[in-house]
């Protein structure tokens, strides 16, 4: 006996036709270098996938999403991209057109991933040059091959410059692009002191054997106006740092100091110790002695375990007030500072980086520490006290403030059209069970139903999440989750409360402390000194 089988045929693009009249078309254009010749490329991709989207009737233009010098082994490093993905999970978006799958990805794993993500959402991607769009049957299986060869021509090509550098740090013949400063090279490609660099790196060294630390010694040198390193803005501790732990001024010149990951995407990290280095004794003139490099990383290691830094080189106890406390006179952030060191009436405090630097600049005073402390504990109390006038009706207000009335009567029509497609859906179902339908039938109005309820889902949604304050309602809910858990009025002040309480203190010189909490809501108090 035959069996009969019926189609049920496709619906999906036939009703997104129905409520998309015209399909949203984008492109997606990227080029890998900054050089002129590319930089006319890129010009060009884009005014060209403009004129032709354009001068389709059937199509909507959506805009071009285009990354310019970035590399395609890493979608994360690329913002456009990541933008227009963006734009197609919301509804905006119902086509890409690219030049080829080697400008979209060459990386397998995310090219795959992020084609198989965009035909779930319903979204098609149109690869010119190989002719492929990611909605047909056999595009999935021809995309994974060609993004394979892609990747792995990026690989190899990786590999070959890796291998050529490898052997040049082998046989000691690698000449170095970027020369430290304090040096030049001569006609030979031979590292050379620069005198009037090497005097600036003496002194550094010496400043640091002397006692001083590497903050004060980049003060000294910005009021000196010593010129600083490839023309940057001014000398930091951090670049103090590096000169301090950099063995070329010993003479000695170290290689693969830093090494990038074998496979897609390729990354630069430090070499800690997972690949060897190339150590070049008696290189090239020193600029210090031996003894003071070796007493340098001495004192170095041992201020590192006075301060509590660990080996990643980050602070193991972080102070709780660290890049929190903001100047109201020039946005500088503030330091911490100790004073009456070793004294019984030794002291902590914050003072302005820009003050500290140049008082004509910001006359902005130090503030202790206790007192920022007791100002947060006096705002804290009082909000606990006051939160149910405070923070109700500010949740009310900022839900109320989300959307416009033309915003809410869109949502509200949305609401309305899911709700009368998914009562049809349940009649469709109680009249199937009946025998009332044919289940082929069925089948393929219960689709269409699904997929218009998705649609207006994904319009209302959108609506919703492009209204903004969600950090204000968030915030809000999260201190009034706090205060429930922690109704009491405090007695000592709490670092884990002013941790997950507050963003910002900005410090006044009026006498003032303004404590911007995690909903930007912000309550200041006056500066009371115990």
């Amino acid at each position: 006996m035959s069996k009969k089988v019926k189609t049920i045929e496709p619906v999906r693009q036939k009703v997104l036709k129905e409520l998309r009249p015209k399909k949203k078309v984008c492109a997606y254009c990227r080029v890998s270098t900054d050089s002129t010749k590319q930089h006319t490329s890129y010009v060009a991709q884009t005014e060209y996938y403009q004129q032709y989207i354009q001068s389709r009737e059937d199509w909507e233009y959506a805009g071009i999403f285009a990354d310019e010098a970035k590399t395609a082994t890493k979608v994360k490093s690329r913002d456009e991209f990541l933008r227009m993905i963006k734009e197609c999970e919301k509804g905006n978006i119902d086509m890409i057109i690219t030049k080829s799958v080697t400008r979209f990805a060459r990386n397998t794993v995310d090219s795959i991933e992020t084609i198989r993500k965009l035909k779930a959402l319903g979204v098609a991607v149109y690869f010119e040059k190989e002719n492929i769009n990611t909605m047909s049957e056999q595009s999935e299986q021809m995309l994974t091959i060609l993004s394979s060869i892609a990747q792995g021509e990026s690989e190899s090509i990786s590999t070959n410059s890796r291998w050529g550098i490898q052997k040049r740090f082998q046989d000691g013949s690698y000449n170095i692009g970027c020369v430290a400063y304090g040096y030049t090279k001569d006609e030979n490609g031979e590292l050379i002191i620069k005198e009037d660099e090497a005097e600036i790196v003496r002194r550094i060294f010496n400043e640091y054997l002397n006692g001083k630390g590497s903050y004060l010694i980049a003060k000294g040198l910005n009021s000196d106006n010593i010129p600083t390193i490839r023309n940057g803005e001014k000398w930091n501790d951090t670049v103090i740092k590096e000169i301090l732990q950099n063995p070329i001024y010993e003479g000695e010149l170290l290689l693969q100091k830093t090494y990038t990951t074998e496979g897609v995407p390729f990354t630069k990290k430090r070499n800690k110790g997972e690949l060897p280095m190339y150590s070049i004794k008696e290189n090239h003139p020193p600029i210090i002695t031996q003894q003071q490099a070796e007493r340098v990383r001495e004192i170095y290691a041992y201020r590192r375990i006075q301060m509590g830094v660990d080996d990643s080189g980050k602070y193991q106890n972080r102070y709780e007030f660290s890049s929190k406390i903001i100047c109201k006179e020039c946005g500088g952030t503030f330091r911490r500072q100790k004073i009456y060191i070793g004294k019984p009436y030794e002291k902590i405090q914050w003072c302005c980086i820009t003050h500290i630097e140049n008082s004509k600049q910001c006359q902005m005073k130090a503030v202790r520490e206790d007192i920022i402390k007791n100002a947060y504990l006096t705002m804290w109390n009082k909000l606990v006290s006051n939160y149910s006038e405070i923070l109700y009706p500010l949740l009310e207000s900022l839900r109320n403030l989300r959307m416009s009335k033309e915003q809410e009567e869109q949502i509200f029509e949305l609401n309305n059209k899911i709700t009368e497609l998914t009562e049809q859906s349940h009649i469709l179902s109680r009249v199937v069970q009946k025998g009332y339908i044919d289940s082929a039938i069925f089948m393929e109005k219960q689709t269409a139903l699904n997929i218009q309820i998705e649609e207006y889902k994904k319009r209302r949604n959108a609506l919703l999440d492009g209204n903004g304050f969600e950090k204000e309602i968030e915030g809000t809910n999260k201190l009034l989750q706090l205060i429930r858990y922690n109704p009491v009025i405090m007695e000592e002040y709490q670092e884990e409360l002013f941790i997950h309480t507050v963003d910002k203190v900005i410090v006044g010189k009026d006498g003032d402390i303004t404590f911007q909490l995690i909903n930007n809501l912000e309550l200041t108090e006056a500066i009371t000194k115990g």
